[in-house]
């Protein structure tokens, strides 16, 4: 299942499989709310010609592995706050010793949005076209 971004900013969702699955749903056997609308299907196709044929998949590599490096080297900068970083493509997660929410706002009043996903863990999933400078940021 894939929704949100893929329509770019219109309401869409998609499911994507192998021709292992290709057969378990058949006409009729499932329903959506975000299905058959043609303007946000059109959205879709161009999204999907973004992500293929402009290389944002390499960028999103790339940036994701520059957000990671700089978050680990946070951690070695503060061992004593920064418990953990993981993290794949654009969606990076950090565990720290302490609560999150007075980092989160400090960094809201700075203009950057990360989310405290439980009391002690940050999730960010920035768009995959932000550029390294931001990211130093």
């Amino acid at each position: 299942m894939i929704a949100k971004a893929i329509g770019g900013g219109l309401p869409l969702g998609i499911i994507l499989g192998n021709e292992k699955v290709a057969d378990v749903l058949t006409y009729g056997t499932h329903g959506t709310t975000f299905g058959g609308n043609p303007v946000a299907c059109a959205a879709g196709c161009a999204v999907m010609e973004e992500i293929i044929h402009n290389g944002l998949m390499n960028q999103a590599g790339t940036i994701g592995e520059y957000l990671k490096l700089k978050a680990i080297e946070l951690q070695k900068q503060f061992p004593a706050l920064v418990k953990e970083v993981r993290g794949i493509g654009c969606m990076l997660g950090i565990e720290i010793t302490q609560a999150g929410q007075p980092i989160v706002n400090e960094l809201m009043n700075r203009g950057i949005l990360i989310n405290c996903t439980n009391t002690t863990s940050f999730a960010s999933c920035p768009r995959i076209l932000l550029r390294r400078n931001s990211v130093i940021r």
